[in-house]
């Protein structure tokens, strides 16, 4: 079983964000951000970075490079699907469908949840629920493609002593150097594996310095990985692999090796992208017109009617 104490506690958190109106703060948000070097050692934290967190879908790149050493040599759309926590547009789900066909499967061979499309436009459109537009179906395809790859069996692929999902520990465990210490399952039914923030973070640090076809990949098709206007995806313009995960968790990794991991204690999105570019600009590591054109993008206006009466601000 796994210890309580191991998981962050209040005390362990500072305040990352705060939404102000008409100059007096309305709500807050606090969490854990830390920031790693190119030698994954921590440079900066604000809280308790070494408490174990879910990282839920910010360990995407890494199941992805467990598919690429698995033998499953996708490219271009297909590679950054592996990715995904795409919105469930048709054009996100072609690429799913495509990587299933190619393997000789289905969508009928997907385990994933079904659900409706979180593109609103999508949504509006769309005739029923699928697993295709269930946001991790690009990397449940990936999945079953490596295991047809391999000559694994894909109706076991979720099970954690399947031959892929050893693999993924594998890897999750060499990039953050870190043993994983308890694992359960996330939303999507694929095994879920808990870390530290401050391996997380390592993690996505050693995986931009190294990775570099997942990464390239996924900087060419950032609308693959989210959808247009994702907060990841507006990271990634910006030439930074970045990556949410469910419940306010957002990494970005430089090519210098540099990792930066949010955790937001409410499970907000909101603060999340804000806090890592605020992290990487204290820290010498991303230019103030970048800053500020993210934060343009990502800091979220407080409204009276059409007039805007204050926004979401950065704590540290």
């Amino acid at each position: 079983m796994v210890d309580a104490n191991w998981g962050y506690q209040v005390a362990d958190t500072i305040q990352l964000a705060y939404l102000t109106r008409a100059g007096i703060i309305e709500s807050r948000h606090h969490g854990l951000v830390c920031l790693t070097g190119p030698d994954g050692k921590l440079i900066q934290e604000h809280g308790n970075s070494r408490k174990l967190i879910c990282p839920r879908s910010a360990v995407k790149p890494l199941q992805a490079l467990a598919l690429r050493r698995a033998g499953l040599m996708l490219s271009g759309e297909q590679l950054a699907m592996s990715s995904a926590s795409h919105q469930g547009t048709p054009e996100h789900i072609k690429i799913v469908l495509g990587i299933l066909q190619d393997a000789g499967l289905s969508e009928a061979d997907l385990q994933c949840p079904v659900a409706w499309p979180g593109n609103l436009t999508a949504r509006s459109k769309a005739e029923s629920e699928s697993r295709a537009a269930f946001n991790c179906s690009g990397k449940h395809a990936a999945f079953l493609a490596a295991c047809v790859k391999n000559g694994w069996d894909t109706k076991s692929y979720l099970d954690p002593n399947h031959p892929l999902q050893k693999l993924i520990v594998e890897v999750i465990e060499e990039f953050s150097g870190e043993k994983i210490p308890h694992s359960t399952f996330d939303g999507c039914g694929a095994p879920l594996h808990l870390m530290s923030l401050q391996g997380l973070a390592k993690a996505i640090g050693k995986f931009a310095a190294t990775e570099t076809e997942i990464q390239a990949a996924m900087l060419a098709n950032p609308w693959v990985v989210d959808d247009h206007g994702g907060s990841d995806t507006l990271v990634m313009e910006q030439g930074m692999l970045a990556k949410i995960g469910a419940e306010g968790v957002f990494v970005i990794g430089l090519t210098s090796g540099h990792g930066v991991a949010v955790k937001v204690a409410d499970g907000s999105m909101r603060p999340a992208g804000l806090a890592a570019i605020k992290m990487l600009l204290n820290n010498g590591l991303l230019e103030q017109s970048t800053y500020d054109l993210l934060f343009s993008k990502l800091s979220i206006p407080t409204l009276g009617g059409q007039e805007v009466v204050g926004q979401l601000e950065v704590a540290f």
